[in-house]
């Protein structure tokens, strides 16, 4: 994961980037801009987009959806855009 090596450089876009693309789908979460850090200095592999990242957001989207759903009239969500 670290195609451009662990510079200062390299990290500040990462993060960057992981920002600009949280406020263009309109779902920031200031905490997930460390991701794209916690990749470059631990040195991972791309299974860490496997597991734990894409699994654990998977697994959270279908834990609201049940849990925001429980009710008679519920409906969630009500949109996603």
């Amino acid at each position: 994961m670290t195609l451009f090596g662990i510079h200062w450089w390299s990290m500040a876009s990462a993060v960057g980037t992981a920002i600009a693309l949280m406020l263009l789908f309109r779902m920031p979460h200031p905490p997930a801009g460390s991701n794209p850090l916690i990749v470059m200095l631990g040195a991972v592999n791309w299974s860490f987009l496997i597991t734990p990242t894409l699994l654990g957001s998977i697994v959270l989207v279908v834990v609201a959806l049940i849990y925001n759903n429980l009710g008679k009239n519920k409906q969630y969500p009500t949109y996603w855009w």
